[in-house]
């Protein structure tokens, strides 16, 4: 069987798992019309809704590798990370990917607003406790699995033999546009890299279930029983462009101190044999591995080196080529048809473009949509 698939398969695997996914829960929905019933303050459609689409996800990627004889374990990397203790950093990943990304996606909601575009999410009420718990393992945990499974597991592993960085932007982009709500478009965007890079780093399905799944709990948890931190935030500068600056800048130094330890808690553990093309030219493994420092390992000294490194173009250069190898992946570079790639994402967008157009108060307000 193979362990691999292109960018091609993977864009097929996802236009198949949306379409999947709508489909059935367009399907349950319409079992369900004459269901007036409710459960913390949403309809049992919209419970159905959130279950049937994960499994489309689920049943997506496992009956496709099936039919294509492709290793679905080994494809979307469900095993063991390359160090457990990798796992410890989950939650204050999720969290710190919060504070970058939060100030950005209230200003992107700010912008909305003056759109007048009406864009939420489907939530339970506020202090419902049992709706609550279902609410963690609905819209919390199964989310984490079956997105993750679709998105990381087969869209950033195809999108990635283009090359790293492609695969990287591109499947946080394909991540962001699938919720079809422009509400969630900028969040999800900066989620989508975070979780792209912990599966590089990690190696593991396991690592980037664990992240989404502490991004929803703490949202979900956030939105029921926390209602005076929108309060406080509000009394602090709610658009105000100092407390939003600060969260993103310190954020951003936890976020990437703590990737720069995951990628240190794996580095003994490398992976197989594997080479990358990039314009010709051949890294195989040693090259790789001889970019790495050799000798007493001091951590915080490292990370300020690795942070300068930042600013230079061969320091980009050389965190492309760890990342390539982290990877494990073959990359084949434009030795591929990338057309697949494109109608999916046309695809995507006009998706999204839809459910843009249908909040907009003209469309939203008079029944057109």
């Amino acid at each position: 069987m193979r362990k691999t698939i292109l960018a091609s398969e993977s864009s097929s695997i996802y236009l198949l798992g949306i379409c999947a996914g709508t489909l059935l829960a367009l399907f349950a929905s319409l079992i369900l019309t004459r269901v007036s019933a409710g459960f913390g303050g949403m309809s049992v459609q919209d419970w159905v809704s959130y279950v049937i689409m994960q499994v489309g996800f689920i049943a997506t990627s496992f009956i496709y590798a099936r039919v294509r004889r492709v290793d679905e374990f080994a494809v979307a990397r469900i095993r063991k990370p390359r160090s457990v203790k990798q796992l410890i950093l989950t939650p204050f990943i999720a969290i710190a990917t919060i504070l970058v990304f939060l100030p950005l996606a209230n200003l992107w909601t700010a912008f909305l607003d003056l759109i007048h575009v009406s864009a939420s999410v489907s939530t339970p009420v506020r202090g419902d406790v049992g709706a609550y718990f279902l609410s963690l393992i609905i819209m919390a945990a199964l989310p984490a699995f079956g997105e993750e499974l679709l998105m990381r597991g087969n869209v950033f592993h195809g999108l990635s033999t283009r090359n790293i960085w492609f695969g990287i932007l591109m499947s946080a982009l394909f991540f962001s546009l699938m919720h079809a709500n422009p509400a969630q478009t900028v969040h999800q965007f900066g989620l989508g890299i975070v979780l792209a890079l912990v599966m590089t780093l990690s190696g593991s399905l396991w690592a980037c279930v664990l992240v989404h799944f502490f991004n929803n709990f703490i949202s979900l948890t956030l939105t029921s029983f926390m209602p005076q931190v929108d309060v406080i935030y509000y009394r602090l500068g709610y658009f105000n462009w100092l407390t939003g600056a600060a969260s993103v800048i310190v954020g951003l130094f936890i976020l990437i101190s703590l990737l720069y330890a995951m990628y240190r808690m794996g580095d003994k553990k490398e992976g197989g044999n594997f080479r990358i093309v990039d314009d010709g030219i051949v890294y195989d493994e040693f090259t790789l591995l001889t970019a790495v420092p050799t000798g007493k390992c001091h951590f915080v000294k490292d990370f300020f080196s690795f942070i300068k490194s930042l600013f230079t173009a061969n320091g980009w250069r050389r965190l492309t080529r760890v990342l390539a190898g982290k990877n494990e992946i073959e990359c084949v570079g434009k030795a591929q048809s990338m057309i697949g790639v494109w109608i999916a994402l046309a695809i995507v967008i006009a998706y999204w473009l839809f459910a843009f157009i249908a909040s907009l108060p003209f469309f939203s307000g008079s029944g057109l949509l």
